[in-house]
């Protein structure tokens, strides 16, 4: 849905401007970047590495792309040994340079939409000041489902917190899901997501384990979008709290 909601969009626009990439981002297969005449630029931090093609952008984000949003993505380069999930240092830089791509393009507002092991990645990102307008974080996991990696999790998933940079965002989302078999405690996730937001000063939405959708797996489901995506484009285009 989002692919043919985007292809429609820049069929219908025939001033935009040449494709092309933003440093590691590429424009969404359909998409013809509009760079400063589009509302904005959102990237697709998919939850894949070495799994097989990866799911395509939740259907949330055609909200956005009906709005004038163009949709990016971030694909980590496939093959070779996964970079470790404390600090994915390897991918945080890149990511970075992509966004300040995307500004040097022309676009006013970028937004990051992460889920899984993306999600991961654009939390371990948010050390970096300016990276984005806003963020959303669906189901962060980049350590398994085994007992004894979930204390690991648990701390890495604080430290990047305590590491998040004042200046990094404006908005930010985190999506919790009930039934997650890779979410290390929900509960303590959550809470250190409301004392990490009340020292940065950030606009901020929790979803915390709703009734449905369940599952690590909830992001895609069309429950959420028909639930939760008007509230969740709007909160991550700056119009209203998604209360």
């Amino acid at each position: 849905m989002i692919r043919r909601a985007a292809l429609v969009l820049a069929l219908l626009l025939p001033f935009a401007a040449a494709a092309g990439q933003a440093g590691p981002l590429r424009p969404e297969a359909g998409v013809v970047p509009r760079d400063g005449a589009a509302a904005g630029a959102m990237v697709w931090l998919h939850p894949h590495y070495t799994e097989g093609p990866p799911p395509e952008a939740p259907a949330f984000m055609a909200r956005l792309a009906a709005q004038g949003w163009d949709l990016w993505r971030y694909d980590r380069p496939p093959g070779g040994p996964v970079p470790p999930a404390s600090p994915l240092t390897s991918w945080v830089d890149p990511l970075a340079e992509g966004t300040a791509a995307l500004r040097a393009r022309g676009y006013r507002r970028v937004v990051l939409v992460g889920e899984s092991r993306g999600a991961f990645l654009a939390l371990a990102a948010l050390r970096v000041p300016g990276l984005a307008d806003a963020v959303a974080l669906a189901v962060p996991a980049a350590h398994g489902r085994r007992p004894n990696r979930r204390p690991q999790a648990l701390a890495d998933f604080a430290a990047a917190l305590d590491r998040a940079s004042p200046d990094a965002v404006r908005r930010i989302a985190l999506l919790l899901f009930d039934n997650d078999g890779w979410d290390p405690d929900p509960a303590a996730r959550a809470a250190m997501f409301r004392a990490a937001m009340a020292r940065l000063g950030w606009d901020a939405l929790l979803i915390d384990r709703p009734p449905a959708p369940t599952g690590h797996g909830g992001l895609q489901e069309p429950e959420f979008d028909a639930i939760f995506g008007a509230c969740l484009a709007d909160f991550l285009a700056g119009r209203g709290t998604c209360r």
